[in-house]
């Protein structure tokens, strides 16, 4: 498996982001084509600590070429595109094998 990770960070209105989120900007990334497997959530910590990140997203490819034909697409441009509309603290991008996984 082939992992985009987006970490957003934490938006100037909170409840905007999720309500944007949620409906606008999940049906416009759900079109990417090659997607697996999407997971995302809001983040916590363990020590009472405010994390780093509000969000992160994790979209699941076979490959990294499927990643890649997936964000160069129509719909995957559409999508990045769509971030600068609701991501008010900013989004870092992470790319990723998945080389190792227990069980």
């Amino acid at each position: 498996m082939y992992r985009v990770t987006i970490a957003y960070g934490h938006p100037t209105d909170p409840t905007a982001f999720d309500e944007y989120y949620t409906t606008t900007h999940l049906p416009i990334a759900g079109k990417i084509p090659g997607v697996q497997r999407f997971a995302g959530g809001k983040c916590d910590s363990l020590d009472g600590n405010p994390p780093a990140a509000y969000f992160l997203a994790e979209i699941f490819f076979a490959s990294k070429d499927d990643a890649a034909a997936g964000f160069g697409s129509e719909e995957g441009q559409a999508a990045a595109a769509d971030i600068g509309n609701f991501a008010t603290g900013g989004a870092s991008l992470y790319f990723s094998n998945e080389d190792i996984t227990n069980p």
